[in-house]
């Protein structure tokens, strides 16, 4: 890592290479919020306002993007060679990847039909994941098995 910075023009410090090796043992879709807090742990001595530069940083230099979806909240992603969009659960905040091999082609082709040269593609996708759905249908079932029973039979008349 300390070359690659090197060849980009920049130097790892100490504080630096915390920020990096924290993002990249977080894993994908991680916030600032989260890196701060895992970042902090480790050295009490590193702000926020550190962690947001070098994150900012790891997107400048290719090894990241952005992701933004529905709650505002910006989250950061590894690139990596495989192309992948995202689903995003309004319900729950869940971010999936899915792949995006079978329809990075008819993009491009599309992209080329209409004389537009592609850097990348950046797919979100706003739904409700099965999780959530599998939840609200048990809500929904055991709203039905406990409300009142109605009776079926006619009403007797009086004479």
């Amino acid at each position: 890592m300390r070359e690659f910075l090197k060849t980009k023009g920049y130097k790892m410090t100490p504080q630096r290479e915390l920020v990096f090796r924290s993002f990249f043992e977080l894993g994908e879709h991680v916030s600032v919020d989260e890196l701060f807090d895992r970042v902090k742990r480790i050295d009490k001595a590193v702000g926020y306002s550190t962690v947001w530069r070098n994150l900012k940083l790891i997107c400048e230099v290719g090894l990241a993007r952005e992701v933004t979806v529905g709650d505002g909240v910006t989250r950061y992603d590894r690139v990596t060679r495989k192309p992948h969009g995202h689903f995003y659960c309004l319900n729950c905040k869940s971010l999936q990847e899915f792949d995006l091999n079978e329809i990075a082609g008819r993009l491009s082709k599309v992209a080329t039909a209409e004389k537009f040269a592609t850097e990348s593609f950046k797919v979100e996708i706003e739904g409700v994941c099965q999780s959530c759905r599998d939840k609200e249908n048990k809500k929904a079932k055991r709203t039905l098995s406990t409300s009142p029973k109605i009776s079926r039979t006619k009403p007797s008349r009086q004479k």
